[in-house]
C-alpha cells in the first residue's frame, strides 16, 4: 500500500491513496517449510492406513484424493485399486501432494502453488476441507459447490488429480467416487474406528463401479463442513490480497454489467460510453450499481464534451476492465483514509463482505455496529466522508477528483429532495431508464451547478493516428460479427429476435499467437502473428412482441480467420455474475485480465482442456505465468489505445481509413 501519494498539494495527511504494488508473498524457505510439513502429515496418513488395511505399503491406486478424509481416501483407493504391487508410502506421499494440489490450482483462478500447499496444510491435506478454506478465505459467501461453474469442473478436477498423482486409472476412480458420493455417509461408518468394516467397503465399491448413482456433491461438502470445524483461515500465515481483489473485482464486473444494461441504448452508445469508462466509478452514497449510473450522467452534465464524440457499439474492452480496476482503487482508499488502523487487506476483506458497497462497509455511514473487521473501540473514521471521497477519486484517476467528493458528499441530499429521481434509481431496479429518465435524473444531480464545457482535444502524432484506428477497426469487426449472430442465429418467424443494446466484453487473443509466414503488410498489427478465436459479451434486448423487460447478456466465441460480418461459431445466453461466487475459467481470458463471462454447459477455447495443459506443464504458459499476467492487466491503470478514440486526431497525417461510424 502506498499511504503518501495523496498527502502532496493540496490534499490532507489523512488522505491514504492507495496504489498497485507488488504483493506480499511467503520466501521460497517459508514456502519449502510448508511443503515440507504437508509431505510428512500425508505420510503419517499412510502410515496410519496401512495400520487400518494391514499391510506394509498401499497399493499403487492408494493415493490420498478423494471426497473423504485423507485416511479414509487412502483406504478406499487401495481397496479399489486393481494393482497388486506394492508403492513405497514416501512415493505415494508425494505424489498424493501434487495430485492435491492439482485438483486446486484447477478449480480456483489466480490460485498460486505455494497458496494452495498452504491450504491444503491447514486443512490436513483434505481436498474438500482446502476447498472450503480457500472460498471463505477469498470471502465467496455466494460458492456452491453445485452450481453449473463449479459441478462442470469438478470431475475433471478429480480426474487430474489422480493423472498427476499417477493414478493407474483416473478415470475409474472419478467413476466410482462420483458414484459413492451420494452414499458416503455409509462409507464414513464402515470406515469408522467402531465399525472398521473393509469387506463392506468393498461390496460397497463394487456396487458402484457402474454410475448407477447420480453425484451428489452436496452430501460431500455437508461432510467437509463437519471435518473442517477445527480449520479455519484465521490461522493463514500469509494472507494474499490480490486473490481477494480478483473477486472483488469479479463482483465489480457485475456491477457495470447490471449499469450498462439500465442505460439507454441511444445514449450509451453516443454520449455514454466514454463518460463511464472515465468517471463512472462504483464509489458512492447508493449502492454500486446506482453510483456508477449517478457518476455517469452527473459528469456527463457538468462537464459536457465539447465535441460530439463518436457513435460506439463497444465499450472498449481494456477500458472497460482499467474503471473496474480504477474503481476498485477507489474503495479501498475511502476506507483507508475513513480508518486508518486497518491494514489494505482487512480493509479488502470487509469490501469483499459487503460486495463493493461503501455505504455498508462504513459503519459510521451505515449506521452499524457489525461491520467487519471494525474494532467496537476504534471506529471512530480519521477522515471526513468528503476528503476520503477525494482520496477515493484520486486513486481511481478522476478527471476532477475535487468536483467528484463534492459531488457525492452532496449528491444523496439532491436525490432525497427528488424522490422521482430516487425511485427512478431504486424502484424496479432491472427496468431501463429511458432517455427522459435519464434527463430528469441529470437535472436533479446538476441542481445548481453550472455546466463547464470541455476542451476540444486535438492530437496529431502518429502514435495517437495508429491506435486511434487500431481501435476503431477492433470496434468495427466485432460489431459486424455481434449484429451479424443476432441477424443470424436469433429467429422468430424468420425475423430477428433481439437487438443489440451494448458490446460489454471482449477478447481476441484466445488460442495463440502463431506466426503469419505469409501475412500481408498491415499497419493495423503489432508483429506478423495472429490469435485464431475472439471471446465477446454483448447485451441485447428483445425486439417489440417479444416479452423482456431488461437486456440479456451473451457469450460469442469468433473465428478470427473468418470475413467481417461472419455470426459466432457459439452463441448462447449466460447469466449475469453473482457477486462474490465462482465463476467459470478461460486461459486466455485469464492472461489478458479480461473480465469475459463465460458459459458454464458449452464448450469454448481457453476452457478445461488448455488449464490441464497447464498444469501437467504441456503448455506454453505455467500457472505462475497465467497470474503475473492477470495481475498486470488488472492493476494497469494507465492509458490504452482505446483512449484515442476519443482524441480528435488531425486527419492529414493519418493514413486512410474507413469505418462505418
Amino acid at each position: 500500500m502506498n499511504g503518501g501519494k495523496g498527502d502532496g498539494g493540496a490534499g490532507s495527511s489523512l488522505r491514504r491513496v492507495v496504489t498497485p504494488e507488488r504483493r506480499y508473498m511467503p520466501t521460497p524457505k517459508q514456502q519449502d517449510d510448508d511443503m515440507s510439513a504437508l509431505l510428512s502429515k500425508i505420510q503419517s496418513f499412510y502410515v496410519h492406513a496401512s495400520a487400518l488395511l494391514a499391510v506394509d505399503h498401499a497399493a499403487a491406486g492408494g493415493i490420498c484424493v478423494g471426497l473423504l478424509d485423507p485416511v479414509s481416501n487412502i483406504v478406499t483407493n487401495t481397496l479399489l485399486s486393481d494393482e497388486v504391487a506394492a508403492v513405497d508410502d514416501a512415493e505415494l506421499a508425494s505424489r498424493s501432494l501434487h495430485g492435491l494440489v492439482a485438483f486446486l490450482l484447477y478449480f480456483f483462478p489466480s490460485l498460486a502453488d505455494w497458496d494452495a500447499v498452504h491450504h491444503l496444510l491447514l486443512a490436513d491435506a483434505d481436498l474438500l476441507v482446502a476447498v472450503r478454506l480457500i472460498a471463505a478465505s477469498r470471502g465467496m459467501t455466494a460458492f456452491s459447490i453445485t452450481s453449473d461453474a463449479s459441478a462442470q469442473v469438478f470431475q475433471p478436477a478429480l480426474r487430474l488429480a489422480a493423472q498427476v498423482a499417477g493414478h493407474p486409472q483416473p478415470q475409474q476412480l472419478v467413476r466410482v467416487w462420483m458414484s459413492l458420493s451420494s452414499r458416503l455417509h455409509q462409507a464414513v461408518t464402515m470406515l469408522s474406528a467402531e465399525q472398521h468394516n473393509l469387506q463392506g467397503i468393498q461390496t460397497l465399491l463394487a456396487a458402484n463401479e457402474e454410475p448407477t448413482h447420480t453425484p451428489d456433491l452436496e452430501e460431500s461438502w455437508s461432510l467437509a463442513a463437519s471435518r473442517a470445524a477445527n480449520n479455519t483461515i484465521t490461522a493463514l500465515s500469509y494472507p494474499n490480497t490480490f486473490t481477494l481483489m480478483v473477486v472483488l473485482l469479479d463482483t465489480i464486473r457485475g456491477f457495470y454489467l447490471r449499469a450498462l444494461a439500465r442505460l439507454p441504448a441511444g445514449d450509451l452508445r453516443t454520449r455514454y460510453h466514454e463518460v463511464i469508462v472515465k468517471a463512472g466509478h462504483c464509489y458512492g452514497p447508493m449502492d454500486p450499481v446506482s453510483n456508477i449510473i449517478l457518476n455517469t450522467v452527473w459528469y456527463h452534465a457538468a462537464f459536457p464534451a465539447a465535441a460530439a464524440p463518436p457513435v460506439l457499439d463497444m465499450i472498449g474492452p481494456h477500458i472497460l476492465t482499467r474503471i473496474e480496476s480504477r474503481s476498485m482503487y477507489g474503495l479501498i482508499s475511502f476506507l483507508q483514509s475513513r480508518y486508518h488502523h486497518l491494514s489494505e487487506h482487512e480493509i479488502v476483506q470487509c469490501l469483499v463482505a459487503y460486495c463493493g458497497d461503501i455505504s455498508l462497509a462504513d459503519p459510521s455511514l451505515a449506521g452499524s455496529n457489525e461491520a467487519m473487521v471494525m474494532k467496537a473501540e476504534q471506529q471512530s473514521p480519521c477522515a471526513g466522508v468528503q476528503e476520503a471521497y477525494e482520496a477515493a477519486a484520486t486513486a481511481a484517476w478522476h478527471p476532477n477528483p475535487a468536483a467528484q467528493a463534492a459531488f457525492l458528499t452532496s449528491c444523496k441530499a439532491k436525490l432525497q429532495e427528488s424522490p422521482a429521481a430516487m425511485s427512478l434509481l431504486l424502484e424496479d431496479g432491472d427496468r431501463v431508464l429511458s432517455p427522459e429518465d435519464v434527463r430528469y435524473l441529470a437535472g436533479a444531480l446538476l441542481a445548481e451547478q453550472k455546466p463547464s464545457p470541455q476542451a476540444v482535444r486535438k492530437r496529431s502524432t502518429w502514435p495517437v493516428c495508429d491506435g486511434k484506428m487500431r481501435s476503431m477497426a477492433q470496434q468495427r469487426r466485432i460489431s459486424r460479427n455481434v449484429k451479424a449472430t443476432l441477424n443470424q442465429q436469433f429467429l422468430q418467424d424468420g425475423e430477428p429476435m433481439y437487438k443489440l443494446h451494448v458490446i460489454c466484453g471482449a477478447n481476441e487473443s484466445v488460442c495463440g499467437p502463431e506466426y503469419c509466414s505469409n501475412s500481408k503488410e498491415d499497419y493495423l498489427s503489432f508483429a506478423p502473428c495472429e490469435y485464431r478465436y475472439t471471446h465477446v459479451n454483448f447485451l441485447a434486448m428483445k425486439k417489440a412482441g417479444c416479452s423482456s423487460s431488461s437486456p440479456v447478456l451473451f457469450f460469442a466465441e469468433f473465428d478470427n480467420k473468418k470475413a467481417e460480418g461472419e455470426p459466432a461459431i457459439m452463441c448462447c445466453k449466460v447469466d449475469l455474475p453473482l457477486p462474490c461466487a465462482e465463476h467459470v475459467r478461460c486461459l486466455y481470458c485469464e492472461v489478458e485480465g479480461s473480465k469475459v463471462v463465460h458459459p458454464a454447459l458449452e464448450k469454448f477455447h481457453g476452457g478445461d482442456r488448455e488449464f490441464e495443459e497447464v498444469i501437467r506443464e504441456e503448455h506454453s504458459f505455467t500457472n505462475d505465468e497465467i497470474i503475473s499476467h492477470t495481475k498486470y492487466a488488472l492493476h494497469r491503470l494507465c492509458g490504452h489505445d482505446e483512449d484515442f478514440m476519443y482524441v480528435n486526431s488531425v486527419r492529414s497525417e493519418c493514413p486512410p481509413f474507413q469505418d462505418d461510424y
